[in-house]
């Protein structure tokens, strides 16, 4: 298998783990949750299992991709490390959060399920968000030239990076939503929209990881380019210095 291959096929395997979860999912519903060790593993709407395990992992690896990122040498097309790093810390938040369920603890303490307490929490610690939101600003003002520089040299990897958050958000967030507002009387609805909502979710991870592992290739087989390139150069330099003595 070549090595430009491999992040297709790593993709196209996490895509197959995918569906398997799926299936199994819906095998413990058709036996009525008759087999305790089967639902544990793989129930699709619960927390601690299989599942969860696996977009964890997806986004853990999608993390050290990025961190790898930082060793390579720098060009003129290259972004800065400083990018690469806090890309590194958000995939390894949301990663860890997978597993530790960071946000539905938060939820918990609040008292809210879903965004209903962002505008009461706004208004009683508008002085704390406002300082927040300058220290984002602050951020993307420092990663604005190489967010520029990423997007005008690796234009495909950015887009593939949105497609696969976009469509974890839409499925963590939007289909999620809806699932809030089934009523109990229908439970196959239910548990239709815990399959959409997982599936992609886990989906949306498997592209961003397509996109990290893609441009990680890239940027190691450029920054190969450029160390040959400067050995050319140097072999070139003290082959004429030698000529000219």
């Amino acid at each position: 298998m070549k090595i430009s291959q491999l992040p297709s096929r790593i993709f196209f395997t996490a895509l197959s783990c995918e569906l398997i979860l799926v299936v199994l999912y819906w095998v413990d519903i058709a036996t009525n949750y008759s087999f305790q060790l089967l639902h544990g593993l793989f129930d699709l709407d619960g927390e601690g299992n299989i599942p969860a395990w696996f977009s964890s992992c997806q986004l853990f690896a999608v993390a050290i991709s990025y961190f790898s990122c930082v060793r390579r040498k720098g060009s003129e097309i290259r972004p800065s490390r400083v990018l690469f790093i806090v890309a590194g810390i958000a995939a390894l938040y949301v990663s860890s959060d997978e597993t530790a369920q960071i946000h539905e603890r938060v939820h918990a303490l609040i008292g809210a399920r879903y965004i209903d307490w962002i505008p009461p929490f706004i208004v009683q610690n508008f002085f704390f968000v406002m300082v927040f939101t300058a220290i984002l600003v602050s951020i993307g003002q420092m990663l604005a030239k190489d967010l520029l520089r990423l997007w005008v040299h690796h234009r495909r990897f950015v887009l593939l990076t949105l497609l696969g958050a976009a469509i974890g958000l839409t499925g963590g967030m939007v289909v999620e939503t809806i699932g809030y507002h089934i009523p109990p009387t229908h439970p196959i609805l239910y548990r239709l929209e815990v399959t959409v909502e997982e599936f992609m979710e886990m989906f949306g991870a498997s592209v961003i990881l397509l996109a990290a592992l893609q441009l990680r290739r890239r940027l190691a087989n450029q920054s190969g380019a450029t160390v040959r390139q400067r050995r050319v150069q140097s072999v070139a330099s003290a082959a004429k210095y030698q000529a000219v003595s």
